[in-house]
């Protein structure tokens, strides 16, 4: 999947949705996925189960979303239907948190074809019961208040949603202003993840690119406005962002921490983009603008090693914001 520069979006999604039509459900009974620095093969090879269908089913539910083919719908519904109906167990060190980034990708497909009459209610109650028996204990359970709690009050609020269970809702988006406050330093850095060696940069991102994700569905649901909220000593979702903008846009050697950051050619399927093109479309602001332009279609951040999409906060970042 390469973007071309004379290509849109759209083009873009309809191109993958549409090679996603011959994708076959991966589901397992049990998803056991080791932990990613103690067997990164075993890892990598689980993961691959769900990277496939959660890439098919959201790109297929957005297409519909857009289009209104009914095709696109049914492979959504298909997919999700195989999870939910097969999946009883998530196992080993990394599952809740894999299940959290890959498994948010799930409930924005439900999402968006939630309305389609060709997804039978109880098909989409078996998928609320998987959802809530398997991976929300996982993901509630998550005892870590890094990145990975990040995601999994990301994949939360948008399964509280997506059950238009208003209560769970506003207790998550309550856990998710007390995490925004304690994980994000007054100088904008995210002292967690300021640990993370040559990959300290990327894990900034990591951790942004829910907690952005989150900060959208609470201002979509209730109107309350988070990314220009200020906390006390100056903390702020904004001032994170800046941060990790000016070390991404040519500033990698003035890294304060560990040397050598990891960071990635510039490209329309590379970190941080994603993250900026969702962002420029809420600040407005001129700098990140001027960061993304070059690289669009922005399409969403390509896990390198098997080439889908590495996780679901903000892919296909322009589109997110027309489909509703």
């Amino acid at each position: 999947m390469h973007a071309m520069n004379n290509s849109t979006a759209l083009d873009q999604l309809l191109q993958v949705a549409n090679e996603s039509l011959q994708v076959r459900c991966h589901a397992v009974p049990i998803w056991q996925i080791p932990g990613y620095y103690f067997d990164p093969a075993g890892h990598q090879a689980a993961k691959r189960l769900m990277e496939a269908d959660a890439q098919a089913a959201y790109t297929t539910a957005l297409a519909h979303q857009i289009t209104g083919e009914a095709v696109y719908a049914d492979k959504a519904i298909e997919l999700i239907n195989g999870w939910a109906s097969i999946n009883q167990e998530l196992a080993d060190n990394d599952g809740p948190l894999v299940s959290a980034y890959l498994g948010v990708g799930l409930i924005q497909a439900a999402e968006l074809i939630k309305s389609y009459t060709g997804w039978r209610k109880d098909n989409q109650n078996q998928f609320v019961r998987w959802m809530t028996t398997v991976c929300l204990p996982a993901w509630d359970g998550i005892p870590l208040r890094n990145n990975w709690w990040s995601w999994s009050l990301y994949a939360q609020l948008a399964l509280f949603r997506f059950m238009d269970d208003r209560e769970c809702f506003a207790a998550e988006a309550a856990n998710l202003k007390k995490h925004i406050e304690a994980c994000i330093a007054p100088s904008g850095f995210i002292p967690e993840e300021t640990k993370r060696g040559t990959k300290a940069i990327w894990y900034h991102y990591f951790a942004l690119a829910p907690i952005t994700a989150a900060s959208k569905l609470i201002l979509d649901e209730t109107g309350e406005d988070l990314f220009h909220r200020t906390y006390p000593g100056g903390k702020s979702i904004k001032k994170a962002l800046d941060t990790l903008l000016y070390y991404v846009d040519g500033h990698t050697e003035e890294w304060p921490y560990d040397k050598d950051q990891n960071i990635p050619p510039l490209g329309a399927h590379t970190w941080p983009l994603d993250l900026f093109e969702a962002m420029s479309k809420i600040y407005g602001d001129p700098s990140y603008e001027r960061f993304v332009s070059p690289y669009r279609p922005i399409i969403g951040h390509i896990n390198k090693n098997n080439g889908y999409f590495q996780s679901y906060a903000w892919v296909f970042p322009e589109l997110q914001f027309i489909a509703k």
